[in-house]
């Protein structure tokens, strides 16, 4: 089994950017599970696809031998090699079926599968397969408590060399015994978890901001001292200058004749460019330092447009399968409820949300609905219709996105930005028509750290009312005022229960 990596003087541009997303970075990777981390946009998917030699480098040298296997973020597509392992006899491919719930007729219905059994279909599709390197791009998105549970126990199981792309902190922390940081071209590989490394680089940022305002304090106090200097010298300059001493003054001449021979002059010159030496190496240490002080983040949501209340649903059944149905039951929503929405994957909450919107008498542009997965046409769709924006418009929704951790510029010039890319757009478009209703299917996929704490902070200060999918519970108990939680029944079919309190 290969036990490393090496990625030399890799760069790598996309085709219509003038700067490299990667520039000549190198590094080298272990047997066992690295965690991938960085903002979005920030070219976590492109690295992966790097490493699985899935696209090639403009330079450098990836080096290992053996096959490689990359396992998409998105779920469009049947995963390449399902048919062959849903088809195969192999005690490992009945192993993970087990393990993962994975049914042979998935093949024929994917289109009809949630987004976790597609999740799960391609997980074990990859583990199947076995290959060399394992590339897996945010593998606990759609999956439930118990998914993620059998999701980690199977990537636990995988001896080779794994990569891990994830804003799952538990997944990281427990999966991942070292940590890749992807930021602004740059990589940094450290040699524990993500928790961990995290601490490690709070600290040395500390330690940076402490020896950059020792510093910057410094190359103030020299353009003092250099101006007293300068200030200084000219004086001695004009102290020993003749010019409008009378021809005839032989003692005034020979007096300043004496005092440059002393080399009083030299001396205060000397000093002033040794003080322009000191503050351009002082200079040179503050760029050195590389301390940059962090963008301000953050979004709120402005006055709500309009009241649309009490919101009524009346009871209905709604088929999740040829056999399968969830039961609706009446359904009363008031203005500022803040929902959540739990269940295991295929009790219907994605079904629901969709039934839900269609019969709501809230007008498109007083309601945001991100779904659980956003088609590429759509995200076609919304990047041609931001370009038509108006400038104030561009304006203010690239404002949002950048208080999201995201360049968007980058983001509107690419064609497909990443789907956490298109999550925010999304967001800020919808922020700017003032809504009165935010619906969001699993809001903190594909997102990246720093941007679920931005939306989660706002979703709290927020006075719309909610509806939230997620199995993020930590997410939900800091926003939710109470539940409706997805249950099967035992006969098979699905029902909705009110909760008042986080379901154990």
């Amino acid at each position: 089994m290969l036990d490393f990596i090496h990625i030399d003087r890799l760069t790598f541009t996309y085709e219509n950017s003038i700067e490299p997303l990667f520039d000549e970075i190198t590094f080298q990777l272990q047997r066992g599970w690295t965690g991938v981390v960085g903002p979005n946009g920030s070219g976590k998917t492109t690295l992966l696809k790097l490493l699985t030699r899935i696209i090639r480098p403009d330079s450098g040298t990836i080096k290992y031998s053996g096959k490689a296997y990359y396992c998409a973020q998105r779920t469009d597509y049947i995963p390449t090699g399902f048919e062959e392992f849903i088809n195969s006899n192999d005690k490992q491919a009945y192993r993970l079926k087990d393990a993962l719930a994975i049914q042979n007729c998935w093949s024929e219905r994917w289109d009809s599968l949630s987004h976790g059994e597609r999740k799960r279909s391609q997980i074990g599709t990859a583990l199947f397969l076995n290959p060399t390197v394992l590339a897996v791009d945010e593998p606990s998105n759609h999956l439930d408590l118990g998914s993620k549970r059998i999701l980690f126990e199977a990537l636990q199981a995988y001896r080779g060399i794994g990569i891990l792309v994830s804003h799952d902190r538990d997944l990281l922390d427990d999966l991942c015994r070292h940590t890749l940081f992807v930021q602004a071209g740059k990589v940094d590989i450290r040699s524990c978890n993500y928790s961990v490394a995290v601490a490690e680089i709070e600290k040395e940022s500390v330690s940076r901001q402490h020896d950059y305002e020792i510093t910057k304090w410094e190359v103030r106090h020299l353009k003092r001292q250099i101006v007293l200097q300068k200030e200084k010298v000219d004086r001695t300059k004009r102290r020993l200058s003749k010019r409008g001493l009378a021809p005839r003054d032989h003692d005034a001449r020979a007096k300043i004749d004496g005092a440059r021979l002393t080399g009083k002059d030299a001396s205060a010159g000397r000093k002033y460019k040794n003080l322009q030496d000191r503050l351009e190496n002082k200079r040179q240490k503050q760029v050195a330092i590389g301390f940059t002080q962090s963008k301000t983040l953050g979004i709120s949501f402005d006055e709500i447009k309009g009241h649309y209340y009490p919101i009524t649903v009346e009871p209905n059944k709604l088929f999740l399968g040829p056999k399968k149905k969830l039961s609706v039951p009446n359904i009363s929503i008031q203005n500022g409820d803040k929902i959540g929405i739990m269940g295991n994957n295929g009790t219907g909450k994605s079904t629901f949300l969709n039934y839900f919107v269609s019969k709501v008498n809230v007008p498109v542009s007083g309601m945001i609905y991100i779904p659980q997965e956003i088609p590429i046409e759509q995200s076609r769709a919304l990047i041609g219709r931001l370009r038509d924006y108006n400038d104030e418009r561009k304006g203010k929704i690239a404002s949002l996105i950048s208080r999201l951790g995201s360049a968007p510029a980058h983001i509107l010039e690419t064609e497909i930005p990443s789907p956490g890319e298109i999550r925010k757009l999304m967001l800020a478009e919808g922020i700017i028509q003032t809504p009165s209703l935010i619906i969001m299917d699993e809001p903190t996929n594909h997102m990246d750290l720093s941007s679920i704490q931005c939306m989660e902070q706002a979703l709290i200060d927020s006075h719309c009312t909610l509806l939230l999918v997620s199995h993020d519970r930590r997410f939900l108990k800091k926003i939710v005022d109470y539940y409706w939680v997805f249950r099967h029944n035992q006969d098979g079919n699905c029902t909705i229960r009110l909760e008042m309190k986080l379901p154990g």
